[in-house]
């Protein structure tokens, strides 16, 4: 990961913030991808997960603990595209689903 820099790096006082998409659309923008390129990962099925699926990005749900149950899903009408249960899960995932070259 050393050849990468992730920037831009929006913090909490970014506006609006998630689950509205406007985040993952800035840093789209910014790298100059279509959102449907690209995967949100986070652990909030209600935030990062609405995020994601509002700016038409794939979706991936971190779920380490098991919070996550099928009525959470039907109670927010909401299902990520994957769900891993550790990051190690998600480098796998990544050559698995998707074409990884540049």
């Amino acid at each position: 990961m050393s050849n990468f820099t992730f920037t831009p790096a929006l913090s909490r006082e970014f506006r609006p913030c998630k689950p509205d998409p406007a985040p993952l659309l800035h840093i789209c923008s910014s790298w100059q991808f279509d959102p449907n390129e690209v995967i949100m990962v986070g652990d909030s099925l209600k935030d990062d997960i609405t995020c994601g699926k509002r700016a038409g990005a794939f979706t991936c749900l971190l779920d380490e603990t098991g919070r996550y149950t099928s009525s959470d899903f039907a109670k927010l009408d909401l299902k990520p595209d994957f769900q891993v249960s550790s990051l190690a899960e998600i480098h796998s995932l990544l050559e698995t689903n998707f074409d990884l070259t540049p």
